[in-house]
């Protein structure tokens, strides 16, 4: 997430878990523990040689613990929730092993504020194992997460890149795609639209978790004209390696959650397009803006309870998670691209909240740094982690200790 001291501390002790990074299959379980340290690309690529893999990041170079703790959506999440719901267990005591690559993890156990070790789990620390699944690092620190495999090896995916011209077409198709009321849940994709690069256009990648060429899901995408198209049968990994982060130095997101329609996209069309504030952000050095479109069926929302649930407060509908992406070059321009931003951003919930469609959840992986993430889980649910914080870090000391990331307050 790009929140300033989320992942560092200035003056502090800062905790490097990059040599975290055992990782292990057990088929009789079909769970993988994975250590905090590895990037998705590890352990997509160790899982493939047993033909399975875990919900989890869908850029490889995303690292493993930040996308869990802020709840982690997946290509896979229609199937089986999202990558937090997927969690067996939250494990941190680790011992290591010169003979291995990383530590060898041996307990299924969580270190908290005290230094104390306890499991978090469906069986011990229910409480915690609740509030882990969406809370960030408000509770511990976790060294691994044992994660449900799932059979999947063989899909059909890729990249279809459209001219910027065929926007509204790719909307008004994005619109019919989720509406769709039996709608295949092998079937899930990300649009960005470049709306500061026209020579990029959009940019449409969509994965379907099984071996068949062309679906019938995606069927309102067919019909118009690619400027490229790298579908076909693959591996998941190799879908997954299609999709990158651009060598620029600063970026900031924004995001927000809205129920999808037609007449919705086609507004949202005329902000990203028409919005002063585009101005301002081409005016920096190497400014740029993409817009992701994010569709969440009410299907994630029922996969997450029947896994025992999580912090997000989410609404069982069909909604999108839509993000902002903005980046640029220059430190010196980061509170122009901030403000910026921010303002389109506000454009867009201004028209979603006054034609119904706003839904109050924010997607901590997509956030800012000032968007309020954790009371947009809804008041009961802050209620409950700042229990369960009270319980855990009575002395607050991920609150104060901790500074970056998003806090319970």
């Amino acid at each position: 997430m790009p929140s300033p001291l989320a992942a560092n501390i200035n003056d502090g002790i800062l905790i490097d878990m990059s040599l975290f990074t055992g990782i292990s299959y057990d088929p009789g379980s079909h769970v993988a523990t994975i250590g905090t340290g590895h990037i998705w690309r590890n352990v997509y690529s160790h899982l493939e040689q047993y033909n399975v893999t875990v919900v989890g990041g869908r850029v490889l170079e995303v690292g493993v613990g930040g996308l869990i703790l802020g709840c982690g959506l997946s290509y896979l999440s229609d199937l089986y929730g999202l990558a937090c719901d997927n969690v067996v267990n939250y494990e941190v005591n680790a011992q290591f092993n010169l003979n291995t690559i990383g530590p060898v993890l041996t307990r299924d156990q969580v270190v908290l504020a005290n230094g104390s070790i306890v499991d978090a789990n469906a069986t011990f620390n229910t409480d915690l194992w609740w509030a882990l699944k969406g809370g960030g690092n408000n509770f511990g620190v976790v060294t691994a997460f044992s994660l449900s495999t799932h059979p999947i090896h063989e899909v059909w995916g890729g990249v279809k890149v459209y001219s910027y011209n065929n926007t509204p077409a790719v909307l008004s198709a994005m619109s019919q795609y989720q509406s769709e009321p039996n709608k295949d849940p092998y079937a899930n994709l990300i649009t960005q639209i470049y709306t500061t690069n026209s020579s990029i256009g959009v940019v449409l990648t969509m994965v379907y978790l099984k071996p068949e060429i062309a679906p019938a899901a995606f069927a309102p995408f067919y019909s118009i004209p690619t400027v490229l198209d790298t579908t076909k049968i693959q591996t998941f990994s190799q879908v997954m390696g299609g999709q990158s982060v651009p060598a620029i130095p600063r970026f900031d997101w924004f995001t927000t959650t809205f129920q999808p329609s037609n007449s919705l996209y086609q507004h949202l069309n005329n902000i990203i397009t028409t919005a002063p504030e585009l101005k301002t952000l081409i005016s920096v050095t190497a400014g740029a803006l993409a817009l992701a479109f994010q569709p969440i069926s009410a299907s994630v929302v029922h996969a997450g309870n029947a896994r025992g649930g999580n912090a997000l407060g989410l609404q069982p509908v069909n909604q999108t998670w839509f993000a902002l992406d903005t980046s640029h070059f220059s430190p010196a321009d980061d509170a122009v691209a901030h403000n910026a931003t921010r303002g389109i951003h506000e454009r867009i919930e201004t028209l979603t909240r006054s034609n119904g469609s706003y839904l109050p959840y924010l997607f901590m992986n997509d956030a800012s740094y000032d968007q309020d993430v954790l009371a947009h889980y809804g008041a009961a649910n802050l209620r409950r982690l700042r229990d369960v914080r009270a319980k855990y870090d009575p002395d607050l000391v991920f609150q104060k200790l901790v500074p970056g990331g998003f806090k319970l307050g």
